[in-house]
């Protein structure tokens, strides 16, 4: 798009010096060439990596100061020598932090080394590169041998290292690369009718299948494949917080990130995805929505996507111009099949999540507070909703917890070992259950929630919030600055909690008593977040808002 180029073009320029300081200089030592990581001493191949799709593109554009730059070549020879050095015999790569002759790692790798070797065979014109381009052919090969044989883990890894198959096999022509690609794809692609990948990972893994499935729709020459990546796309847009983050809290893999502070996520390494679909589907939205991200992060100097390969390889990236359509910062989706509902109201947001503790979580720009629900029953009486339930006014939310005691055998067991005996043989008496029953609903800025139990009472439980830390907590009586891992018990009225101009209001309180931070059974209280506690007696009947104030 207009200017983005330019403005990469310089960020990856300033960034040279920064990137190469960490390079190993000494061609005396084993890691010549590698690239130390700054915050565990550890040189892995990925360093590389990274410099080489920044100093490459670099090295062969005429508007860049570093083109044609001998020293910059030499680097480039350098990197690569480490690469094909500490590539393993069976062509793999090891990630060192965890996995070893792993042949996913190397399909990331290949991903991005791939888009390099490409910017070597189009934009030398003339350029002395090939020296490099040929160790790069050599480890490219010897990847893919490696991709062929090596097999995966998680079920994005399946998409990886078939896209990296596919460019592997069409710049070597080895046909087993390309066989082993279409063995991967007749699995068939586990995105959902709603767009949700296996691992509903918002923050790192859905951008990773997108990327993928766009490189073997390309590669391969299915574009049907990229109606995957629109369905995710379309779904992501309902991701998107006011604060320009993405909600990942939805999330089976790391990126879950729950009730830390500071763990966010910025939808930036969907930027070039949005750009190249609003290209092929003359998606206004979606170049809106690369246009955000872009200008985002351009608030963050050092975040700007680094996408330099993309704009050489498809130039006509560069100057595309489309009527950039509104984002949705309206609307009101249940995602049945992921168990989560997505609802914003402009400057705020709630969401809902089945079989989560967090089973909602409210947003008011700068302020987030997270909701969880405990009776010390049994040690089970974590509130984690098995149901969700659409109904006239907003979403009914159900649990139930049971508890029991055993009896002694009937018949003296053969031994008195308790881990050999058969405990299903013993019967059971007392047998208790305590229901949770949870309805939310939308009120004028904000939520209305009705929270109901029945079953086993004189059980102690608490409504629990857990608020953005560093913000300011006041009512008519107090104010103070709520720091991580503060807590109190609200035990009448409301308390707002500030950070600038935006605020939560939650309540009205009760407190009947103070088993709470340590109640058995339940989470463990964030260290990270400043937490609210509502508490009392099963069986209650109890109402709480949470209020968006202007």
């Amino acid at each position: 798009m207009k200017g983005h180029y330019n403005v990469i073009l310089e960020d990856v320029e300033c960034r040279v010096d920064s990137m190469l300081k960490s390079m190993v200089e000494d061609k005396d030592s084993f890691h010549y060439g590698g690239f130390i990581s700054q915050g565990d001493g550890i040189v892995n191949p990925g360093g590389g990596v990274g410099v080489l799709s920044s100093i490459v593109p670099l090295y062969l554009n005429k508007d860049s100061k570093y083109y044609k730059d001998e020293v910059i070549y030499e680097k480039i020879l350098a990197i690569l020598g480490y690469l094909g050095k500490i590539q393993r015999a069976d062509g793999t790569f090891d990630l060192l932090i965890t996995n070893f002759h792993s042949s996913p790692d190397t399909g990331f790798i290949v991903q991005r080394i791939a888009e390099v070797y490409r910017v070597m065979e189009q934009c030398a014109n003339g350029v002395k590169i090939e020296e490099a381009k040929n160790k790069l052919f050599e480890i490219i090969k010897r990847a893919g041998e490696g991709m062929k044989n090596g097999g995966f883990h998680t079920p994005n890894h399946r998409w990886v290292v078939a896209s990296a198959l596919m460019l592997a096999h069409n710049i070597t022509k080895e046909a087993s690369f390309r066989e082993m690609a279409e063995r991967y794809l007749s699995e068939g692609i586990d995105c959902d009718e709603e767009g949700e990948y296996t691992e509903r990972s918002t923050g790192i893994y859905n951008a990773v299948n997108n990327e993928a499935l766009i490189i073997l729709a390309e590669e391969l020459d299915k574009p049907e494949l990229l109606a995957h990546v629109k369905r995710n796309l379309d779904m992501m847009l309902t991701y998107i917080e006011s604060d320009g983050t993405v909600f990942t809290h939805n999330s089976v893999r790391q990126d879950k990130g729950e009730g830390v502070d500071g763990y966010k996520f910025y939808p930036t390494r969907y930027y070039d995805l949005y750009l190249k679909m609003a290209y092929h589907f003359n998606d206004g939205v979606y170049a809106n929505m690369a246009n955000e991200i872009f200008l985002n992060s351009q608030e963050q100097r050092s975040n700007v996507p680094n996408k330099l390969c993309l704009f050489m390889l498809r130039p006509e990236l560069k100057d595309f111009e489309i009527e950039l359509l509104p984002i949705p910062t309206s609307y009101h989706k249940y995602y049945k099949d992921s168990g989560i509902v997505r609802a914003r109201k402009d400057e705020w947001s709630y969401t809902i999540l089945k079989d989560n503790s967090s089973f909602l979580f409210f947003r008011n720009s700068n302020v987030q507070c997270y909701v969880k629900l405990c009776a010390s029953f049994f040690a089970r009486g974590q509130f984690k909703a098995h149901t969700i339930e659409k109904i006239k006014d907003g979403y009914k939310l159900q649990y139930s917890a049971h508890g029991f005691y055993r009896m002694p055998f009937e018949e003296a067991p053969e031994s008195s070992n308790w881990h050999e005996m058969d405990h299903s043989l013993r019967d059971l008496t007392n047998e208790l259950t305590l229901n949770f029953q949870v309805c939310i609903k939308e009120i004028d800025k904000g939520l209305e929630l009705s929270i109901v139990t029945d079953g086993c009472d004189r059980v102690p439980i608490k409504l629990e919030f857990g608020f953005t830390p560093n913000t300011w907590v006041e009512n008519d009586m107090f104010t103070f600055k709520a720091k991580p891992g503060d807590d109190l018990i609200l035990k009448d009225g409301y308390i707002k909690v500030r950070k600038d101009l935006d605020s939560i209001s939650v309540g009205p309180g009760f407190g009947k008593h103070a088993y709470a931070a340590k109640m058995r059974g339940s989470d463990i209280k964030s260290p990270y977040d400043f937490t609210v506690y509502m508490t009392d007696f099963t069986n209650l009947e109890k109402t709480v808002h949470i209020i968006s104030n202007d």
